[in-house]
């Protein structure tokens, strides 16, 4: 029987997504589940719905999240670092991403640029930044990065986030089990749940 798939959208610009990175493949590894990586632009989708107010303009919400990004940090055991600037320029690694066939290839690309904006500060949308990322992964990052003007590349992360947006997706991370969606990285153990029932029936 093949293995269930259990789709992850996500955006670099979420360090919610980067959180829910670094928890999803257990929760696929413990119910025989096939992760599908799906990068969407999640500043389009903020647009299409006008929801273009960025969370760190407001004080207290924004406040709060950074001490919630540290705190969700020390609970899983998972490095964290702020940003010095927090809007994180992610096209590039995203159409990069796009690049590599999907299963753990990409899978390793996922963790080491997630890795460089939400643990080690690095600017995503240089070139040079985001190719080396991709070298410390096992890839030739230069290749990857000249792989991100080709239109095909363009087209597909377009298409993701028009489908995204027509799916419902509103944020990042979200993830769907045979077409229930659930979203937010403090909705795995909900995920992981519906996958056992899933399985069962």
């Amino acid at each position: 029987m093949p293995a269930m798939p259990l789709e992850f959208v996500f955006d670099y610009s979420s360090p919610y997504a980067y959180f829910g990175s670094t928890l999803v493949e257990n929760v696929a590894r413990r119910n025989g589940a096939e992760i599908v990586w799906t990068p969407i632009v999640l500043g389009g989708i903020f647009q299409a719905r006008n929801h273009t107010a960025p969370i760190m303009g407001d004080k207290l919400k924004g406040k709060y999240l950074l001490e919630d990004l540290q705190n969700l940090s020390e609970f899983h055991g998972v490095p964290y670092k702020p940003r010095t600037d927090f809007i994180v320029k992610s096209i590039l690694p995203l159409r990069a991403t796009l690049a590599i066939p999907q299963g753990p290839e990409r899978a390793r690309a996922v963790h080491a640029l997630f890795l460089g904006a939400w643990a080690q500060d690095l600017d995503l949308g240089d070139q040079a930044v985001t190719a080396r990322l991709l070298n410390g992964a096992g890839f030739d990052g230069k290749q990857l990065c000249e792989a991100t003007k080709q239109q095909t590349i363009k087209d597909e992360l377009k298409r993701n986030t028009d489908e995204a947006l027509a799916r419902g997706i509103f944020g990042t991370p979200t993830f769907f089990v045979k077409g229930k969606m659930f979203w937010g990285h403090d909705r795995l153990d909900v995920v992981e749940q519906y996958l056992k029932r899933a399985k069962a029936s």
